[in-house]
């Protein structure tokens, strides 16, 4: 085992260097001080390595790892380091995103290149998200456009609701802290536009969606297509998405190595003849590389994209030195470069499926295929798909749990058609953007691809339908460590068999099961009070157990079904689907009673939406949520009664003793008993 991963000095170099980027984010650390004990640190092995000997390797290789921890701790630190954030001027700024339209906006990306104001221009670079106003001006900006505005950009907030998606956070890792809103009159087009390769692949990724909405196919099927070959995923209907995941054929949907690698077989056929001679390989190697990367560029860099397009870059230039690469060397030197490039990669959930599953893949896959033998080539290659899809889901299986919670059952009876329909339909779908000018063989292959997408995503959608297609698992922090060494654990054993692995692997699997029954004891003995900050639908949940019930004042629309922050704290803590209920309703079940504006639930009294009176002489409620008025009867200020409210309902500033919790300004309110 020691030998395997000598042969990896790579893993080594990058296991240091996330630790650094893991404490970089999370510990300050002077930087000068860093770089003075970095300089050391590289003194010192430039030292030992002069005069180098077989007693120094241990103090070698620590002095190695210490080097790119302290490595991974700057880069960190100075990747993420937050710009200046002007409050007044005039805002110079680029284009980096062409404005996708949203039901009531446009939404972009700028880049704030300059402030102008009291006669002096600052130099900055911010990235912001913006939001236009509808009007036909929007719809003409493109990608490196610079434009004017006055609006002072306004930092991005999270409405602090439990178990939700931090899209707070997410936006900080791109290094996005600001948003800003412009009406028609708050910017100006300027006729210049600036250049970067950003923004030109923008641009030509921009121009081939136009060449695929103007050919015969389908709204979701140009949705479909437009992601598989070209990595748009923006206007990907929600719907469709859902299918997708469900049916565990998620993957296909942004580029990834499977991708890359029918490009560069592409390439292969076209120009592998020229491999014949020393200059013809070198002119290969350079079409390759400059094609998979340009590739890259135009899907967006997605870490998957980075990820294939690194490995196979190692690999073309291993084969042309005619050198052997070791597969994990490379997986982990790309991995390495991505980090360096982008620290935060190491945050980003692609970034980490991607990685974990060609390890499954690469790792996994071979032992499994060996496990039977199919004599039949044309069985043999579908034996194969379910193997690799398997392997997949295994080294995964840790990470979408712990994100997602939820398992796709059939997952391998999905890719074992998907797969073999990427490979088609992406060769295909290329294939029509350099051919979109020849009219009667362009639309011959566009309908082509329609119906090929159609069959596809009708085979999909009948996947999910099938009967416990998506299993719900949710686990928490503790749970999710016991899973990856129940599974780091069974990989070792893998590569080198001792009993004292079985022990270790059983050990991490009784923990897992004493954490599952506990948490099951507490989540049957749960119970408490949500009100979450929905400013427009003002909205409770009560939970007792797995029961639960959602309180709003108005209906909830179906669209915001999925994303509403209730159903997400159903799924996260595996409650039972919720019982949905309108404040000014009637309900009774023997356990929770809604009458009126009053909910009587496990012995507490919540007030929703009522006018306060000093008349009333009934039990002070325990928790009073947007109190219609804030006339003072006597248990108004009872320091017994807690206010949950929004500054619409009430003044902050007109009570005296009582509890007041502002949602807005604190976020939800959470009370257990």
């Amino acid at each position: 085992m020691e030998k395997t991963f000598q042969n990896i000095p790579f893993l080594r170099i990058t296991v240091a260097f996330a630790a650094g980027i893991v404490t970089g984010v999370n510990y300050t650390v002077n930087e000068t001080l860093g770089f003075a004990i970095l300089t050391a640190i590289l003194i010192l092995l430039v030292v030992i390595s002069k005069k180098y000997k077989f007693d120094y390797s241990l103090y070698f290789g620590t002095g190695v790892q210490l080097f790119f921890i302290w490595l991974g701790i700057l880069v960190a630190q100075q990747h993420n380091e937050k710009p200046q954030f002007y409050d007044r001027g005039n805002f110079i700024a680029t284009v980096l995103e062409t404005p996708q339209e949203k039901p009531n906006s446009w939404k972009s990306v700028i880049q704030i290149e300059a402030v102008h104001y009291s006669g002096t221009v600052k130099q900055t670079n911010e990235l912001v998200i913006v939001y236009f106003a509808k009007n036909g001006k929007v719809a003409k900006l493109k990608s490196g456009d610079i434009i004017l505005f006055s609006s002072v950009p306004q930092l991005i907030t999270n409405n602090n609701n439990p178990y939700v998606f931090d899209y707070k956070k997410y936006l900080e890792q791109k290094r996005i802290y600001r948003q800003v809103y412009l009406t028609e009159e708050n910017w100006t087009k300027t006729n210049k536009t600036k250049f970067s390769i950003v923004c030109q692949a923008e641009r030509i990724r921009e121009s081939l969606l136009k060449i695929y909405r103007s050919q015969p196919i389908d709204e979701t099927e140009f949705e479909i297509l437009s992601a598989l070959t070209l990595g748009y995923s923006r206007e990907l209907d929600p719907e469709t998405r859902r299918v997708f995941s469900s049916s565990g054929a998620i993957h296909v949907l942004s580029v990834s190595g499977q991708h890359v690698a029918i490009v560069f077989w592409v390439i292969t056929l076209l120009f592998g003849s020229i491999r014949t001679s020393k200059l013809g390989r070198i002119i290969f190697m350079t079409i390759t590389i400059a094609i998979l990367w340009f590739y890259a560029l135009i899907t967006g860099l997605s870490p998957s994209a980075m990820r294939a397009s690194s490995m196979f870059t190692i690999f073309i230039i291993s084969e042309n030195l005619q050198r052997k690469s070791n597969i994990y060397n490379s997986l982990a030197a790309s991995a390495f470069l991505l980090l360096l490039i982008n620290p935060n990669n190491l945050y980003d959930i692609g970034f980490q499926l991607s990685y974990v599953a060609v390890f499954g893949i690469v790792f996994l896959q071979p032992k499994m295929e060996g496990l039977i033998f199919v004599k039949s080539k044309f069985f043999r290659f579908f034996w194969s798909l379910i193997t690799v899809s398997i392997a997949a889901q295994i080294a995964t299986f840790p990470i979408t749990t712990y994100y997602f919670g939820q398992f796709p059952t059939y997952f391998w009876i999905a890719n074992t058609f998907v797969i073999p329909a990427v490979m088609v339909l992406l060769p295909i779908g290329i294939s029509l953007l350099f051919i979109s000018k020849i009219y009667f063989l362009s639309n011959l292959l566009a309908v082509l691809l329609n119906y090929m997408i159609k069959i596809t995503y009708f085979l999909l959608s009948s996947v999910e339908l099938l009967p416990f297609s998506v299993l719900e698992i949710h686990i928490n922090q503790i749970q999710f460590i016991f899973l990856v060494a129940i599974v780091i654990s069974g990989i070792i054993y893998l590569i080198r068999i001792h009993v004292y692995l079985i022990k270790t692997t059983l050990f991490f699997t009784l923990l897992l099961s004493v954490s599952v029954l506990l948490a099951e004891i507490n989540r049957l003995n749960h119970r408490e009070l949500i009100v979450y900050d929905v400013p427009k639908n003002p909205t409770i949940h009560l939970i007792h157990g797995k029961r639960n019930y959602i309180i709003s004042e108005e209906k909830i629309k179906e669209d915001e079904m999925h994303y509403f922050p209730g159903i997400t704290t159903a799924r996260k803590l595996g409650l039972n689907h919720p019982v949905f209920l309108i404040s000014s309703d009637t309900f009774t079940n023997g356990e929770i009673l809604l009458k009126t504006g009053y909910v009587f639930f496990e012995g507490k009294t919540i007030m929703v939406r009522k006018n306060l009176t000093s008349g009333n002489k009934t039990k002070p409620p325990d928790f009073i949520i947007n109190p219609a008025n804030t006339e003072n009867p006597e248990y108004l200020n009872s320091p017994q009664t807690i206010i949950i409210s929004d500054n619409r309902f009430m003044d902050k500033n007109h009570l005296k003793t009582a509890k007041v919790h502002f949602i807005n300004l604190h976020g939800a309110f959470r009370k257990k008993w």
